[in-house]
């Protein structure tokens, strides 16, 4: 993943090789990042942001080694949390202890908290169902913003009443009937044979966009529909929401995630994607609107990702904080240059309830 960072600031800094390695995972990812420029690249991702040059340019410093005055200046800097789920409040198959109560903790010291995730196929139910286990209170799905929330805005604005395609989960295509989108997907059981693949690729009626997101029961079908519609109608807009590489499955196990799929259909098609999951500048430009963000450095956004989490954090304006109970280590987050590194870091969420504790003694 090359990083181009915006606006000549007169730093030629020289390009740096990171290899980010999850922790006991199969899965490993070298990641080039260069700083100049105005563009952040990810392979064949580019997206456009705005990034505020760094206030200093430390090493990150764990929120609990802050001396108590410095705890208190943390805490008072910011008044919205914009929090990533997996990996931070949770795993995705699994826990991650007493985040509930770091919740709890923060919206009693008068901090509004939101969620964000690239994960579409848990539905609005599965989501409040997780807040409930760990005891996270008052949590409403409107706090709650994932790829298919972002995608029905997306399509209401732009492709109003228009029919799409989907590569997306049960789940996510439940969200589209709810808001009354016209779409098309394929759920093949059968066994495929040549003449039959043909059938199914077939188009009846074009439509106005492939909607790419996770989708755990993708299928080559699908795949091959999909890229049969944007082959076909020059129109038709390819648009994505979870780009993520890997992705935190459970503890000490981390998987592939669905980018590369997403490379193949744009590999065939010749077509650019428009992202609306993190760390999409439209999503930032999304949160402005939704959570009526005046002070982008009244907020600090968590995550356990350097690409999705804290250089998309950043480029909003926001404070970044990483948590190390996610895919990272200590170790991957100092070996990556100073400016991918977040302001601040934490063990994990719960960590916020004893600094609370602390500023208030």
């Amino acid at each position: 993943m090359i990083f181009r960072w915006p606006g000549n600031r007169g730093n030629n800094v020289n390009a740096l090789t990171l290899k980010v390695k999850c922790r006991q995972s199969q899965v490993s990812r070298l990641w080039n990042f260069h700083a100049r420029a105005t563009s952040i690249r990810c392979s064949s991702l580019t997206i456009y942001c705005r990034l505020l040059p760094p206030i200093s340019m430390s090493p990150p410093r764990h929120i609990l080694k802050l001396s108590l005055e410095e705890q208190r200046q943390f805490i008072d800097s910011f008044d919205l949390v914009i929090s990533d789920c997996d990996g931070v409040v949770w795993l995705l198959v699994g826990w991650i202890p007493n985040t509930g109560p770091a919740v709890n903790a923060l919206k009693a010291a008068g901090k509004q908290i939101k969620f964000v995730s690239n994960n579409s196929f848990r539905s609005e139910e599965g989501y409040m169902e997780k807040f409930r286990h760990i005891g996270a209170k008052n949590v409403q799905e409107d706090d709650i913003v994932h790829p298919v929330k972002t995608i029905v805005r997306y399509l209401k604005k732009h492709k109003p009443g228009e029919r799409v395609f989907s590569l997306m989960s049960l789940e996510a295509n439940e969200t589209l009937r709810k808001h009354n989108i016209e779409f098309e997907s394929l759920q093949v059981k059968e066994h495929l044979t040549a003449a039959s693949l043909v059938d199914h690729l077939a188009i009846e009626k074009p439509v106005g966009a492939v909607l790419f997101d996770i989708h755990l029961d993708l299928s080559y079908v699908e795949l091959a529909k999909a890229i049969r519609h944007l082959q076909e109608n020059e129109d038709c807009q390819l648009i994505a929401g979870g780009s993520d590489v890997v992705m935190p499955l459970a503890e000490n196990l981390n998987v592939a995630g669905f980018f590369d799929f997403l490379e193949h259909v744009k590999r065939y098609t010749q077509r650019e994607a428009t992202f609306l999951g993190k760390p999409s500048p439209i999503l930032g430009e999304m949160f402005g609107e939704m959570f009526e963000i005046r002070e982008p450095k009244r907020c600090i956004f968590i995550g356990d990702t350097l690409v999705q989490d804290v250089q998309f954090g950043k480029a909003c304006g926001f404070q970044s904080l990483l948590v190390l109970s996610g895919c990272l280590t200590k170790e991957d987050m100092l070996n990556a240059p100073v400016a991918a590194q977040p302001d601040y870091y934490a063990d994990s969420l719960a960590d916020f309830t004893q600094l609370l504790k602390n500023v208030q003694k």
